[in-house]
């Protein structure tokens, strides 16, 4: 590949990472060889595009309008390789979603891939909530959009994309059900309903265990996917915590989604595996990361 575009790559890595190690892990060389690409970009494009020092990077000016450009370089040389090399009848893009995904914008990700791209197939797979890494790992899919805490191991990248609040599920007639917001202390009382494989530090998470006051919730159903865990608090078994996307993407007569004022938002991430086993997932990652970025 052309040097110059393999720059561009390395210098988007790096201003993601803001670090040269961890980009150099990402990128599969060494910090020292990161270094000299950056520094023949920024001889090439006569600029300075970061400031080193011993603990931190940042991006200039300079860096901070390359950036998208280079993104636009990297997205279109990409995109050519897969058409040169690509043949009709090649798979198609699978696509792993984790609940809603990125909520409202999963949509949009997959309507300007698909116009970038549109000879590229794209497959679905609705994963659980905690099948990304094994199905990624075993090429069920190709790319995940997956609600974080995510378990990325070795051979593994994340990217956070958007942050959304988290909300309360009860049922219609649930006490808490008219208010406009509540407070995680305000739950302490309530039985929860969580999903069949959640345990550990991600179930914790989730159920923000323990609670201010030093309390655990309490667990009293699980069920295997979103559909399920709907199902149990409209039955009244439980209250469940879900991101604020759940109330359309999963809106159904008989409950409320009340939001949560007081604990963090939930990150969405963009997770692929290291080295792509598809042509098309840089295309898919840059179309994501700037419908994110732009919030339409």
């Amino acid at each position: 590949m052309d040097s110059w575009v393999v720059a561009l790559r390395s210098f988007l890595v790096l201003a993601e990472e803001l670090h040269f190690a961890r980009a150099a892990q990402r990128l599969h060389i060494s910090p020292p060889s990161l270094s000299q690409q950056i520094s023949r970009l920024e001889t090439r494009v006569g600029r300075r595009l970061l400031v080193r020092s011993p603990r931190r990077v940042e991006l200039t000016d300079a860096g901070r309008e390359l950036r998208p450009l280079a993104a636009s370089v990297v997205t279109a040389v990409d995109a050519v390789a897969h058409w040169s090399s690509g043949a009709p009848g090649d798979r198609p893009l699978r696509v792993g979603i984790v609940a809603s995904g990125a909520g409202p914008l999963t949509g949009r990700i997959l309507a300007e891939v698909a116009e970038a791209q549109p000879a590229l197939g794209l497959e679905l797979v609705h994963l659980g909530f905690f099948d990304v890494p094994a199905a990624l790992g075993d090429g069920r899919v190709d790319v995940a959009l997956a609600i974080a805490p995510v378990a990325v191991g070795p051979g593994l990248t994340s990217t956070a994309l958007v942050h959304e609040p988290r909300v309360l599920v009860v049922r219609d007639d649930h006490p808490l059900a008219q208010r406009v917001s509540v407070g995680i202390s305000e739950t302490d009382d309530l039985d929860f309903v969580v999903p069949r494989s959640a345990e550990g530090d991600a179930l914790a998470w989730w159920l923000v265990d323990p609670r201010p006051s030093g309390r655990s919730p309490r667990i009293s159903a699980r069920a295997d996917g979103v559909e399920g865990l709907m199902e149990l608090c409209a039955a009244g078994l439980g209250v469940n915590i879900a991101t604020r996307s759940a109330a359309t993407q999963f809106a159904r007569p008989g409950l409320a989604y009340v939001d949560i004022a007081d604990i963090e938002p939930a990150t969405v991430e963009l997770v692929t595996t290291a080295v792509p086993r598809h042509a098309a997932v840089p295309l898919f990652a840059a179309v994501a990361q700037e419908v994110a970025r732009l919030g339409r």
